[in-house]
């Protein structure tokens, strides 16, 4: 089916209910579950949890892909003007990799696997005996990878 890059419907209501905490050093575990070329699956706002990915059987598989995907270090939110942003550091990433990948899924380990947001590559990206890595966006009000305007 396909992916769209969003913030999760589910996640806006779940930040509203204080189920997620991005403080770095004392917050929730997230990850970063990759998404394999042609899922059968669709991926988007509407995804409410990292088991609709394995449900759909639509998580990559390879060598040097373990199935749940990366952890994700978390980046303490700030603002700026009147929006809110926050990242994850260092970059994610896959070391002696063989797969392709079309997207991916962050999600909230702490909370059972509730989806915070998709995110489509704009394309196959693949490696081969080598490492895949995910480079975040820059931190900043317009570009960092999650924000509440």
């Amino acid at each position: 089916m396909s992916t769209t890059t969003a913030m999760c419907t589910s996640f806006k209501a779940e930040v509203a209910q204080a189920l997620h905490n991005f403080t770095a050093g004392t917050g929730n575990a997230f990850k970063m579950a990759l998404i394999k070329v042609a899922p059968t699956g669709t991926y988007d706002a509407t995804t409410t949890n990292y088991s609709n990915l394995t449900g759909n059987a639509d998580e990559v598989s390879g060598p040097g892909y373990t199935a749940t995907g990366a952890a994700l270090t978390c980046v303490t939110p700030v603002t700026s003007g009147t929006t809110a942003y926050w990242t994850f550091s260092p970059n994610p990433s896959w070391t002696s990799a063989t797969f392709s990948a079309t997207a991916c899924l962050i999600y909230n380990v702490t909370s059972g696997g509730n989806s915070v947001s998709t995110h489509d590559f704009g394309g196959t990206q693949q490696v081969s005996n080598g490492t895949f890595t995910v480079v975040m966006p820059t931190a900043d009000a317009n570009n960092a990878i999650l924000r509440i305007q």
